[in-house]
């Protein structure tokens, strides 16, 4: 869903400002221009609704557009019953409704009894994320509401009066209702397709955004240092709180890079003597200060971080700097660094991949693991034997299984590993959570820590038994936990200690070949040569359960049985 053409970009850019206004107005919005330059595989939305979805497409539109992210929407027809009908397959299932419809028949208790068996029915027919976008007049009503949806997995409420309050627009207008086929006025429109596109669907499906490089001059302040000098580069109210909320996404477990082209003494001098500045010079996980290619700076973050390109937004004030990046790394996004530093804050806290419906604890632990990793590196360098080196690590592994209490960050997992995932499956909650209530399946998660950080969990592995067969359907391990020799232990040890473990005769590993998963299938390949027996196929590989049975455990790593 990234431009990759300049004159695209160009229109991109200059749309911002109306897009991400703290108060965009209708008029403004159907105004612009936004060229079509679609990347992939749609997202498709069904919509079950008891009132107007309409009015609101013209608006998602510009905000797809401007993400060159295809959205279709099937609307179904006007339907109090919500029987369902002619479902097709969707990436997402929003539920459109008015909640007046029903209250003004039924009362509360009865409404939600009824509810809740119809999201029991939805989720028998489609195991996509489901949103409810509604609103309730009482507080009670949505803290119920809110209790019911939390027992669904990926299920989300979207409170539709909560999101206009938090703009100071009313979210009803009767006086167009009986034209507009909805009660939502107008305005408030405008705000809920932003939410909508930005955070709700894009917080649903996507990938989430981890880095966040950003330029220095005219950026996270006004002036240019060079020219200015440390004590005259001003630091407006509107550029502070721009560091301010860059410092919350920090904590969110966002990595933050600075990317400058300036010399690197005087940037160091800059973030020691400014105490005005929010962020301090320790906050950046990775400095590229340089005057080199801001591409080959952009490249190295991600070597650093150990990420892709693709999952980091690059910020700059500078459109032939955005232009040249761009074309060198077509899969990075990018957001114009404006005048006003408020429309850039806005224009990063509504970039889809940044808001997420849930902060996972282990979220955070990234940037704190990221520099132990330097440490780890040292170490390694001293240690020629691994049982050595994990020894003075004093790495311990933790093996649960089944553990609902984990589907957010396990789904997370499955979603946005990309080095080491064998089968690319994106497993969802509703996927994970189903196979967790199988007798005949497992989800094996693997939680990892030692003397320098804790990582949290750093593996799932899903797997179903075919009558001997144990098919593992999901394997993914984060790149935080690659490089200390523990592949093979996290892997063969959730194996084997899994339920359906017991009378395998085979295991089939599912494969797929993907762009950056290649570290997985090489540790599949040479556990392969180990194997006596082994076979591959296309999509899968097999081998005898007893070889993965015999295969010892590594030596210097404590296993946890956290069940």
């Amino acid at each position: 869903m990234i431009a990759q053409n300049n004159e695209v970009a160009l229109h991109r850019y200059e749309a911002q400002a109306t897009l991400f206004a703290p108060n965009p107005s209708r008029v403004s919005l159907i105004q612009l221009k936004i060229p079509k330059l679609v990347l992939g595989e749609p997202t498709t939305v069904n919509v079950w609704r008891n009132h107007s979805f309409e009015p609101l497409q013209s608006l998602i539109s510009l905000y797809s557009n401007f993400q060159s992210w295809k959205l279709l929407f099937r609307l179904g027809d006007y339907d109090d019953s919500l029987s369902f009908n002619e479902i097709q397959n969707a990436s997402v299932e929003l539920l459109w409704l008015d909640s007046n419809r029903y209250l003004s028949r039924i009362n509360f208790a009865e409404w939600l009894e009824w509810f809740e068996n119809r999201l029991i029915a939805l989720r028998q027919l489609s195991s996509a994320p489901i949103i409810v976008a509604t609103w309730l007049k009482l507080e009670t009503q949505r803290f119920a509401l809110r209790a019911l949806i939390e027992k669904f997995p990926a299920v989300y409420f979207s409170d539709l009066e909560e999101a206009c309050a938090t703009n100071g627009e009313a979210l009803i207008d009767y006086r167009s209702a009986a034209t507009a086929g909805t009660p939502i006025s107008g305005r408030a429109q405008v705000f809920l397709a932003r939410q909508l596109v930005c955070h709700w669907i894009a917080g649903s499906v996507l990938p989430p955004i981890k880095a966040i490089a950003l330029d220095l001059d005219n950026t996270l302040h006004t002036g240019v240092l060079g020219e200015d000098g440390v004590g005259n580069v001003l630091l407006t109210v509107n550029h502070k709180n721009l560091q301010l909320y860059i410092k919350e996404l920090q904590k969110r477990g966002i990595f933050i890079a600075l990317v400058s082209k300036n010399e690197l003494e005087d940037v160091k001098t800059l973030f020691a003597q400014r105490k005005d500045y929010p962020l301090r010079w320790d906050d950046f996980s990775a400095i590229e200060v340089s005057w080199g290619e801001k591409a080959d700076a952009l490249k190295r973050v991600a070597m650093k971080l150990r990420i892709s390109t693709d999952a980091m937004l690059f910020i700059d004030d500078n459109i032939g700097e955005l232009a040249a990046v761009t074309q060198q790394l077509p899969n990075i996004h990018t957001i114009y660094a404006e005048t006003n530093a408020e429309i850039t804050r806005s224009s990063i806290e509504f970039y889809p991949g940044i808001w997420r419906w849930t902060q996972e604890a282990d979220d955070s632990k990234r940037i704190f693991d990221l520099k132990a990793i330097e440490e780890r590196e040292s170490l390694a360098l001293t240690h020629s034997d691994p049982t050595d080196y994990l020894r003075s690590l004093n790495v311990s592994l933790t093996f649960n299984w089944d553990t609902k209490s984990q589907l957010g960050r396990l789904s997370d997992l499955c979603r946005k590993t990309n080095q080491f995932n064998l089968a690319l499956r994106r497993l969802n909650e509703s996927e994970l959570f189903d196979m967790m209530n199988r007798p005949d399946a497992c989800v094996a998660s693997v939680q990892l820590s030692d003397r320098l950080s804790d990582s949290g969990i750093i593996a799932v592995i899903a797997a179903e038994r075919v009558g001997s067969t144990l098919n593992v359907v999901e394997l993914c391990i984060s790149c935080r936990a690659l490089g200390r020799y523990l592949e093979e232990s996290i892997i063969l040890n959730a194996l084997r200690e899994m339920p359906i473990w017991k009378g395998c005769k085979s295991v089939k590993f599912c494969v797929q070949t993907g762009e950056r998963n290649k570290p997985a299938l090489v540790w599949l390949d040479n556990l392969m040569e180990d194997t006596k027996g082994s076979v591959k196929h296309v999509g899968h590989f097999i081998m005898p359960a007893l070889s993965l049975e015999k295969a010892p455990p590594i030596q210097g790593v404590a296993l946890i049985n956290g069940r």
